[in-house]
């Protein structure tokens, strides 16, 4: 690179900021020694703090050294390119910025051998749990965000060594609902006075899917005809909640028909017309008026036919698959298992046989007719 006598406006590495004559713009400007030329291009800017920010940006994005050792590296270096080059793209994206926020936030202008030496590690989980208030399973993903940067710039080969994070081991959540034995259920069913949660609890029953999941669905993702139900609706990024395509039961057809006549395209689930986002209120007083103890939740169907399937020897990949607990890769044939006639056939008949044993204690044939018959008069049941 030729010497200038001249002091530079600002400098990172063999990059400087500079103009050309007669431009206000600042320029990112180079020596290139293959044409022994200066060479320059636009920061797009006439603000001198703007432009060396600008070039920090692009400095820290584009300019990796290979083979890097730790004491040599900054966060500030590794995470902006995690962050642009992989993490924005994932569906967790917001979080993943929000945890590296936090660890540049801490850790400053810090190289990596600083902020991950044992006392640096522990300092910082400390402020995670007390400055910042973050429950100790929020701490863990965030220290494994971190952990997942630092090995992506080792296996991009920016770092020698991936230091070691240690990570906290969260308690163990208190499960969601406990399950639910068929006479709870048939309970919860007698008591219901509103339509939109009778519907809710039938459903969840009838595909395991979560709550949101049903709350989310419309009637344009049940295929009477295929018999199946799309839980995941179109243009839904799938997530580590996976929703499956799973079985239309028997004892839902006709209910499903019914409806389908007056609006394809309504929610499932629906009070005076409109879309439903919650029944946590209406649930409460539902449990209390059923008189069930414990942790009751709607959750709680989920379990119960995760247990039922299992007790009528339902395979576990076949339950498994019904609940969504392994999101499976997209390939031609898993796209298209759904149209498989023995595709979850085991689950929805077990499925079926406990929607039957439901029916035969409620005051119609069908849960198909008793759905339909509190549609029409809510209180009649």
């Amino acid at each position: 690179m030729p010497r200038y006598s001249r002091q530079r406006d600002f400098q990172l590495g063999d990059y400087w900021l500079s103009k050309r004559s007669g431009s206000p713009a600042w320029h990112r400007t180079w020596f290139d020694p293959e044409t022994r030329q200066t060479r320059r291009a636009s920061l797009g800017t006439t603000d001198l703090d703007e432009a060396k920010q600008r070039l920090t940006d692009w400095f820290i994005l584009e300019q990796t050294k290979p083979q890097q050792e730790a004491a040599d590296l900054l966060l500030a270096e590794v995470f902006p390119r995690f962050y642009e080059q992989h993490g924005k793209t994932l569906v967790s994206a917001s979080d993943v910025n929000r945890s590296l926020r936090d660890w540049l936030t801490f850790h400053g202008d810090a190289t990596v051998a600083e902020a991950t030496t044992q006392e640096a590690q522990r300092n910082f989980r400390d402020w995670l749990s007390t400055e910042r208030g973050l429950s100790p399973a929020s701490v863990r993903r965030v220290l494994l965000v971190g952990k997942s940067a630092l090995n992506w710039a080792w296996k991009r080969g920016e770092i020698v060594q991936v230091p070691y994070i240690a990570l906290v081991t969260p308690p163990t959540p208190e499960p969601k609902g406990r399950p639910l034995e068929i006479e709870e259920v048939v309970r919860l069913f007698k008591a219901s006075r509103e339509p939109h949660v009778t519907v809710l609890m039938a459903f969840m029953l009838g595909t395991a899917a979560r709550t949101g999941a049903i709350l989310d669905l419309k009637l344009s993702q049940i295929d009477v005809e295929k018999r199946l139900i799309f839980l995941n609706p179109p243009g839904r990024r799938q997530t580590n909640k996976y929703r499956p395509t799973v079985r239309l039961p028997s004892q839902l057809v006709a209910y499903v028909e019914k409806r389908r006549e007056s609006g394809k395209d309504e929610p499932l689930i629906t009070y005076n017309g409109a879309a439903v986002k919650s029944v946590k209120t209406n649930w409460r007083k539902l449990v209390v008026e059923a008189g069930l103890e414990g942790n009751v939740q709607t959750y709680s169907f989920r379990h119960t036919i995760a247990r039922w399937m299992r007790m009528q020897g339902v395979p576990a990949w076949e339950v498994a698959a019904q609940l969504g607990h392994k999101a499976p890769e997209y390939s031609t044939t898993e796209i298209y298992a759904p149209f498989d006639p023995a595709y979850l056939s085991n689950a929805v008949s077990a499925i079926d046989a406990l929607l039957a044993e439901l029916a035969s204690t409620l005051p119609e044939d069908s849960l198909s007719a008793f759905l339909l018959d509190v549609l029409i008069q809510p209180t009649a049941h």
